[in-house]
């Protein structure tokens, strides 16, 4: 049986495309509590945010012995989470929020006391809701800010190249749609050719044409040290939310 502690965009879409019955809590107790969810679940699935973990694990730890956990809270290493539930089996996991429509990444590490088998049934799991691939933990933080939090970028480029339409006399529902067609296109087009990305931008922008003009001054405003600076500052944070698992303000 399963158990999913965290009722929000992630734990629900989670929920709703594994097949059988499901155990969900959220922090309001409007559908179950935690300590139920633990007592009843083989799996249980740790969907809660990053601040909320420690109080979390210290519910739960009387009830989770033998059981297997796996955790989607950015920044909660596997040893930090084994740190208060003992030698528990902790599987760490960082999907995205494509997953609400059955087309997320997740990346996928275990931890020390965790066996191949409990790979494997992550991977089982979270195979629902996208793509899912294996990693070494030193790398999660850069993986959450960049598959993590990616679509946001998405949707931010999204929104302002849709703004930057109206400003050049789009109307504005045609600017916005013009502006997602573009992108799903092309990553549509990207999952299907064999190219680099370097190759497709070569393949829309004619020398001395439009595209080569917008480019040009994305380079000039340095567009790639701010996406650097960006993923950067993402990864950066997503350490220091590991860190505060063990410091004094959260209580495990």
């Amino acid at each position: 049986m399963i158990g999913v502690i965290g009722a929000g965009n992630m734990g629900m879409a989670i929920a709703l495309r594994i097949k059988g019955k499901v155990f969900l809590s959220d922090k309001n107790k409007r559908i179950s509590d935690n300590v139920t969810v633990a007592k009843r679940s083989d799996i249980i699935i740790l969907a809660v945010k990053p601040q909320n973990i420690g109080e979390v694990l210290r519910e739960i730890k009387p009830y989770v012995k033998e059981k297997l956990i796996i955790s989607i809270a950015a920044g909660a290493a596997t040893s930090s989470i084994e740190k208060v539930l003992g030698k528990a089996r902790v599987i760490r996991v960082m999907p995205n929020m494509p997953a609400m429509v059955g087309k997320g990444i997740s990346a996928v590490t275990r931890g020390r006391f965790a066996k191949p088998k409990d790979l494997k049934i992550a991977f089982g799991i979270f195979s629902k809701v996208g793509e899912v691939t294996e990693i070494k933990e030193n790398m999660m933080d850069a993986v959450t800010a960049v598959s993590g939090s990616g679509p946001a970028y998405y949707f931010l480029f999204t929104h302002l190249l849709a703004k930057a339409g109206e400003a050049s006399g789009l109307e504005k529902g045609l600017a916005m749609k013009l502006a997602k067609a573009a992108f799903i296109g092309a990553a549509e087009t990207a999952c299907r050719k064999d190219l680099s990305m370097e190759e497709f931008v070569k393949k829309v922008a004619s020398k001395g044409g439009t595209t080569e003009a917008a480019l040009k001054i994305f380079k000039s405003r340095k567009l790639e040290s701010i996406i650097k600076q960006a993923v950067k500052s993402a990864s950066l944070k997503s350490k220091s939310l590991s860190v505060s698992l063990h410091s004094d303000n959260v209580k495990v």
